[in-house]
């Protein structure tokens, strides 16, 4: 990184001490609050660095509060790192790697869970869909606020809502507790895109990343003043702290979830706790520290399985007992086949395990500029490497994206999906390293860029581009397909998924995608195959149960669309295109047996599609349908859709041609 992009990590101003000791614990009745930033870098606090934002409530904060200055995320991605926090183990112990594809099982303990069992009344207020709870991270949780809105499927980048309207909530509920109680509240703004709201967007016109901070700061403070008004602030337990930076330009990287250099895994962590005193803190720290930390504080027993350790004893000024601190970004290995990149950071030394391995001394270069790997013992730093992975190994979560069952691939090839066996590699060489293929990377986002921005033609060519140069790339598939749906051009965006699934028939994400895009092309008979094998090997995503109800009602198998929309209503009982496949479902059963009721259901179904999306197109279309029906029905009783056929008086919406979904 170079000057002007270094990261303050030696800067603290001097409303810091530097030499307290003392930090008693809370006394019984005290509450937590985990307060979760998406994408915040270490120097986007001004506490922390005084270059780029002003954030004066949370400054203000810190100033009441220890603040760890060398605190690490173990992944750049947020369902990773979260994970992590809420359950003191790393992606090696819960299995939870990447975003895509991954959700925490329900045999892992959450610190809501652990409270919630001593009598805390619980809650979480998420920012965007990322976290939604179908993923998993709603165990423990006595209210799981993730009402962010429908993520429609084409969607590049995830549905949010923003601070405002995540911390209002919460301050209600907060206010309404009568016993102890932990909140999560996880804002989502400083992720991309940077759209600030005003006085932030101009304040901040030429750099909107920081106005998104100054905008979650100003909420926050909100939030803060009235927990210090009301005298609660003194009696509970405050952890700020991100779940991930944010590159700009470092090493070749925009955003993050590709490399694990500092600029999106050294994160900011700010302890509060009634009897602190505030001090900046050296020692390492990291996610998985937390869950520990907060038992130390309440008094609680620390279970015995977490992987981190309190920062109490450090706080006092003892050395770190854990001393290796485990890092990983896989979603390159897992989207585009490269070398998977892993590594720790022990003391002042980073070492990243790749085909060209990397060795930087933190303290003399906290850019990570200068690669020592040349001069460092790298054959003892990999074995260390591996002790450690040994150490933190867990049964991890039952994921299986390897989609080689006997009974589908024969299937897949039949319809003409797959023309060859999966290219995956075995061995990596510097060529697989992600250094190397960070151009890919750069390309593909610009290509969303301009998809966004209206240049569908230079998007399209640079999607194209990009898989001819990495045939094993399945995002950009995946991308290059949602940009012929959002396009209306569902045929290419079917034959897109059909290329990528010729090159890759072991992806289980292109399997289900494929399935979903047919659907939606009113292929049904043909996305029954491909999602029939995703709902079998997934089990937890609705959306595969949606489409594929989709499909079943398409074909005229009225009971398994049932069947399958209620499986999907139980996964994720706030989806609206659940409730509007569901009205079109009971309009299709109306149809066939001309019993009212199905007409009254699905006036319901189409009612609570249309709470949750009031906008969804298909669910006015279906509601208007079934009041016709009614309408007719009620004026006329002996008029059935059968002898209404013969008078050419068919209502519209209940046929196959008119299913919808959101």
């Amino acid at each position: 990184m170079k000057s002007g992009r270094t990261l303050c990590v030696a800067f603290l101003p001097a409303i810091l001490a530097i030499s307290v000791t003392s930090c008693a614990a809370p006394s019984g009745g005290t509450n937590v609050l985990l307060i979760t930033i998406d994408t915040l870098r270490y120097d986007r606090l001004s506490v922390l660095c005084d270059r780029y934002v002003k954030t004066p409530h949370i400054d203000d904060l810190a100033r009441r509060s220890v603040v760890f200055t060398h605190a690490y995320a173990h992944n750049p991605l947020t369902r990773p790192s979260h994970t992590n926090i809420l359950t003191g183990t790393t992606p090696l112990y819960h299995g939870v790697t990447d975003n895509a594809g991954f959700k925490l099982e329900s045999r892992y303990l959450t610190i809501a869970e652990y409270l919630r069992a001593r009598k805390f009344h619980t809650a979480a207020f998420i920012g965007a869909f990322i976290l939604d709870r179908r993923f998993g991270l709603n165990k423990g949780f006595d209210v799981y606020n993730d009402d962010n809105g429908e993520q429609d499927i084409g969607r590049f980048g995830f549905v949010e809502r923003p601070a405002d309207r995540v911390v209002e909530p919460a301050m209600a509920w907060i206010a309404g507790q009568k016993g102890k109680w932990f909140c999560w509240i996880h804002l989502f703004d400083p992720h991309d895109p940077y759209t600030p709201p005003e006085p932030f967007k101009t304040e901040y016109k030429n750099d909107p990343y920081s106005g998104e901070v100054a905008f979650v700061d100003a909420q926050l403070g909100r939030l803060i003043d009235a927990l210090d008004s009301a005298g609660t602030l003194r009696k509970t337990i405050v952890i700020l702290t991100s779940d991930h930076g944010e590159a700009f330009g470092e090493k070749g990287e925009i955003q993050h979830g590709f490399f694990a250099y500092n600029n999106t895994i050294h994160v900011p962590l700010i302890l509060y706790y009634p009897g602190a005193t505030a001090r900046a803190v050296r020692e390492n720290a990291s996610h998985i520290d937390i869950f520990p930390t907060v038992c130390d504080l309440l008094d609680l027993p620390i279970p015995a399985h977490l992987q981190g350790e309190s920062l109490l004893p450090i706080i006092r000024g003892h050395e770190r007992q854990k001393k290796g601190i485990y890092f990983e970004s896989m979603n390159p290995h897992l989207s585009l086949d490269a070398a998977p990149l892993s590594g720790f950071i022990q003391g002042n030394m980073k070492f990243i395990d790749l085909p060209a391995k990397e060795v930087y001394d933190l303290e003399a270069d906290a850019g990570e500029e200068h690669n020592l790997a040349s001069t460092a013992d790298v054959s003892r730093l990999a074995k260390n490497l591996e002790d450690l992975r040994k150490s933190l190994k867990g049964e991890g979560t039952t994921q299986d994206l390897e989609g080689h069952s006997p009974e589908i691939l024969p299937l897949l090839r039949s319809l003409g999906y797959i023309s060859g066996e999966a290219t995956k590699k075995t061995s990596y060489g510097v060529e697989d390293d992600p250094k190397t293929l960070i151009a890919l990377i750069v390309q593909l986002r610009s290509a969303i860029k301009d998809f966004g921005s209206g240049q569908t033609a230079a998007a399209l060519g640079k999607f194209k581009a990009v898989i001819r140069a990495r045939p094993t790339f399945i995002s950009a598939y995946s991308d290059l397909a949602n940009a012929y749906y959002n396009l209306g051009k569902l045929e290419q965006a079917v034959s897109t998924l059909k290329e990528g699934l010729a090159r890759n028939p072991d992806s289980l994400h292109l399997t289900a995608r494929l399935g979903i895009m047919l659907a939606l092309a009113k292929n049904y008979r043909e996305a029954i195959a491909p999602l029939e094998y995703a709902t079998k090997k997934d089990r937890f995503d609705p959306d595969n149960f949606i489409y594929l109800g989709m499909a079943y009602l398409g074909t005229g198998n009225l009971d398994l669309a049932r069947e399958t929309l209620e499986t999907a209503l139980r996964l994720d009982p706030n989806h609206a295109g659940v409730f509007n496949n569901l009205g079109y479902l009971n309009l299709a059963f109306y149809v066939k047996t001309t019993d009212e009721k199905y007409l009254d259901l699905a006036v319901q179904n189409f009612d609570k599609a249309l709470a949750k999306s009031p906008e969804l197109p298909s669910a006015k279309r279906g509601k208007e349908a079934a009041l016709r029906y009614k309408n007719r029905f009620v004026s006329n009783p002996g008029l059935t859709p059968k002898n209404r056929n013969r008078r050419g008086e068919a209502g519209q919406g209940a046929g196959s041609a008119a299913l919808g979904i959101s």
